[in-house]
């Protein structure tokens, strides 16, 4: 498994990243095996990096397959970590050391390399947001520069949901790295990204297959199973901008998944694509799609250019 450094950081990690955003949360599901052979092939493969989120509720699956594992103390764990939430008066250190107590606990590791900060309010736009951030960003920094000098903590990173809010966070002390939503069809993030790699901060991407819109498996939606998630209305705009890359982009026409998943990756300074993982087979597969890929300014390019052409066309 080809690994690359987070810019930023002294982690080498997996450019594909194990998340079970889709794993199941009652042991009564019959795919819980399933789930945890697909964790255990993603090791075994060389994935050295894991994604995952007391929000998921999924962390007792992953415990069992962590806890005695011979590969426990070498893998990299990046935790969501929402802190203030939607509903909270405002930051709470306390609180933020109790999500990483959890984790610590839960996942069987003695350090969180890196915990994928957010910050939430009501309404979710900038300005709030904006506003927010202003007033906790100092107790931010000071919570990680505490929780790193008592090596619960390596790194921090930011979820920032938004460009504005991704430009007002990047100087937080601490802040190391910028996640984010990134994909073929999904690009406001992109110039803010590209800043990041000119001022030295790592990458990692989410949801690069917009939730199996931009995978081989379905061209459209009539070719989808009734009643079928993607059925609705809200991703007819995606189906279309995906038949668009697949009528311009010949890569993508062959084979969407792979394409998908090695576009993100096409950018310097992306280390991982974070993605779940959810059987052996398309472990197997993504792991195989990622191999090898190298940067390629020309088809970000491009495919920047169909973003933009989409876009004022549904203004």
């Amino acid at each position: 498994m080809d690994k690359r450094r987070l810019a930023g950081t002294d982690l080498d990690v997996s450019v594909i990243c194990y998340g079970p955003m889709r794993a199941p949360q009652s042991n009564d599901d019959p795919a819980v095996t399933t789930h945890q052979r697909a964790m255990q092939a993603a090791i075994e493969r060389g994935v050295n990096f894991i994604h995952s989120s007391y929000e998921y509720g999924v962390r007792w699956l992953m415990t069992p397959v962590l806890q005695d594992h011979p590969q426990r103390h070498d893998l990299l764990h990046v935790i969501k970590a929402p802190v203030p939430d939607w509903d909270d008066d405002g930051f709470d250190p306390a609180k933020l050391e109790a999500r990483v107590d959890d984790a610590l606990r839960e996942l069987c590791t003695d350090r969180i390399a890196l915990v994928q900060w957010m910050w939430r309010c009501r309404p979710h736009e900038e300005p709030p947001r904006l506003k927010l951030l202003a007033q906790i960003r100092d107790a931010v920094g000071e919570t990680f520069e505490r929780l790193r000098d008592k090596g619960k903590v390596a790194h921090m990173g930011c979820f920032p949901y938004f460009p504005d809010s991704a430009e007002a966070a990047r100087d937080i002390h601490g802040n190391r790295a910028l996640i984010a939503y990134y994909n073929p069809i999904e690009l406001e993030m992109l110039p803010v990204i590209q800043n990041a790699a000119k001022r030295g901060q790592g990458f990692l991407a989410i949801r690069p297959l917009y939730e199996g819109v931009l995978t081989s498996r379905y061209t459209d939606q009539s070719a989808l199973p009734p009643n079928h998630r993607l059925a609705k209305p809200k991703y007819a705009s995606a189906f279309a901008h995906r038949a668009r890359l697949a009528n311009v982009l010949p890569e993508a026409a062959q084979d969407m998944t792979r394409f998908a998943t090695r576009f993100p990756l096409m950018l310097d300074n992306c280390a991982s694509v974070i993605v779940g993982l959810n059987s052996e087979s398309q472990v197997a597969e993504l792991c195989d799609h990622a191999q090898g890929v190298q940067p390629d300014p020309a088809t970000v390019a491009r495919v920047q250019d169909l973003y933009k052409d989409m876009t004022q066309q549904e203004g």
